[in-house]
């Protein structure tokens, strides 16, 4: 079966310990952006209340109608009368007919639990994507800071050499307009950040009072390298609440089916009397009726036709849905090992030889061994390396989150 977190490999930022205490928003962890989420979503309080009032309907489906009393008198004119009478009848459906239909409504009220299950599912991966996505633009600004304090480093570096006679005054302002591009990009990177937060504050429904600018992230973008296989993924997705949602509706269904076939089967009606033949209530009876269904052609056969309908384009939606989750989920385990292999080749090789380089060339051009367009390329190759490592970061994560959705299983920020 799925095997968890095999291991962690770096640490790029700690984690602190968090409060799950969501009255106090200093700092939002995932698990607290979450329960907030689960609290305020307007999709889970809805399905909330139809699940409660499915339940109840659970109770409304016995099949259980009022008794009716009834008086009765003939001969009214004068102060005789003919005959009067005190009668209490009670209809009662055949017993098949509540017994298919109570497990219809029971069906319905699991389906409804398995959507709610599937539905907190899917805001969970929600949160986590946009938690991501915000966790990256966080890194993005540090990135953007060490921009501009390599580029502050090079531009006094080539003033430096320009003032000894070492090098050109173009050096110099060639290094000052690299800092100012790497001041802008800052600029930019803020703004996504900001964008980022919103995002989140509004996927959460965090009341707009409470978003204040005071509020830390706790959680970060760590290097934690999992092993999924993809012969597990593809065993746990008849579990997907998805599914497993719409076999309970064809479970429903199905009822459905033998609880139209039951209208052709005999309702009862009793009723019991006492009667008065001009004298006193000297008469006890009872009176037993069954329904015939006569009229089976207009009324019970096409119940019967359409309840099987229903069943046949519920089954077909179970295989469509079934069909749509599997490609989905292959999809995403091959995006997930092509990201894994990614950061693999880049921590292993590409992210060092980048770092070295850039640290060989500030040495070469501190000493006039290598010209400024030099050293400028291979700043430039770091900052493209670490982009796009966090890049390949953030898609790792995004992918492993899709595929907690398909093994049922908290992997990331857990």
């Amino acid at each position: 079966m799925f095997q968890s977190v095999l291991l962690v490999v770096l640490m790029l930022f700690q984690t602190a310990p968090v409060s799950t205490d969501t009255t106090d928003l200093s700092s939002l962890s995932v698990q607290q952006a979450l329960e907030i989420a689960y609290r305020q979503n307007p999709q889970i309080n809805r399905l909330q209340y139809q699940i409660r009032a499915q339940k109840q309907q659970e109770v409304l489906s016995f099949g259980i109608s009022d008794p009716e009393l009834t008086y009765m008198r003939e001969g009214i004119e004068g102060s005789e009368f003919t005959e009067q009478r005190w009668s209490v009848s009670q209809s009662i459906e055949f017993p098949l007919t509540g017994i298919y239909r109570i497990k219809q409504e029971r069906s319905a009220t699991k389906s409804l639990e398995l959507k709610l299950q599937d539905l907190k599912n899917q805001i969970k991966s929600d949160v986590k994507t946009v938690y991501t996505q915000l966790a990256f633009a966080l890194q993005s600004g540090n990135l953007a800071g060490e921009r501009v304090q390599l580029f502050e480093n090079l531009r006094e570096a080539a003033q430096a050499r320009a003032d000894m006679g070492e090098s050109s005054e173009i050096d110099a302002m060639q290094a000052d307009l690299q800092l100012q591009e790497a001041r802008n990009n800052q600029e930019t990177t803020f703004k996504e950040i900001m964008n980022a937060r919103y995002d989140l504050f509004q996927t959460i429904g965090l009341d707009p009072e409470e978003q204040t600018y005071d509020i830390g992230f706790t959680d970060t973008l760590s290097y934690v390298i999992v092993d999924i296989d993809q012969d597990d993924v593809m065993e746990r997705l008849q579990d997907h609440p998805k599914l497993k949602q719409i076999e309970r509706e064809v479970d429903a269904s199905e009822y459905g089916k033998k609880l139209a076939k039951s209208t052709y089967l005999p309702n009862l009606n009793l009723s019991y009397y006492r009667q008065d033949f001009g004298k006193n209530y000297d008469f006890y009876g009872f009176e037993i009726g069954v329904t015939v269904p006569l009229w089976f052609a207009s009324r019970q056969s096409p119940k019967v036709k359409q309840a099987n309908a229903l069943q046949n384009a519920t089954e077909w939606k179970y295989e469509d849905s079934r069909l749509l989750i599997k490609k989905q989920a292959e999809q995403t385990w091959h995006s997930y090992e092509s990201a894994k292999n990614n950061i693999e080749r880049f921590r292993e090789n590409i992210q060092s030889k980048s770092l070295e380089l850039v640290q060989m060339t500030q040495k070469g051009y501190s000493l006039g061994e290598l010209d400024l367009l030099t050293l400028l390329e291979a700043q430039r190759t770091y900052l493209r390396t670490q982009e796009t490592y966090y890049q390949t970061l953030r898609d790792y994560y995004l992918t492993v989150i899709d595929l907690e959705r398909y093994l049922q299983t908290d992997i990331i920020f857990n």
